[in-house]
């Protein structure tokens, strides 16, 4: 259980650090890079944040089970916990914002290529 959530640690820190890649014929990468940044400024203005109060872990119990020896015999013992729902907030224009974006990218010519490592300069 330990080793998978290392994994899926290490795997959102890969994806955290990429950049996505966007193309149009005649335009430098860096350049690219510029108008993706002009495109989520004018997305940002466009559709603003929207923060509400979402559910983001249901409420459940949690069940620990310890176990020892006593006298040659294995004894367990198994301790249940309450843990309540979480909620926190949740900015619910993210993803409308995201393909506004999208869009002003492919208006201006740019078709998405995927993700390349970021650099670091």
């Amino acid at each position: 259980m330990r080793t998978a959530g290392l994994t899926l640690a290490a795997c959102l820190l890969l994806l955290s650090a990429c950049a996505e890649r966007w193309a149009r014929p005649g335009t430098s990468e860096a350049e690219a890079d510029v108008m993706v940044e002009a495109c989520r400024n004018e997305a940002a203005l466009a559709v603003p944040p929207q923060f509400v109060w979402q559910m983001t872990s249901p409420a459940r119990i949690e069940r620990d089970r310890d176990c020892w020896r006593d006298r040659g015999q294995e004894r367990c013992r198994v301790t249940e916990r309450y843990r309540p729902a979480q909620y926190s907030q949740v900015d619910i224009n993210n993803g409308p914002r995201e393909g506004w974006r999208r869009s002003c990218m492919a208006e201006r010519g740019f078709t998405f290529q995927g993700y390349r490592p970021l650099r670091l300069e």
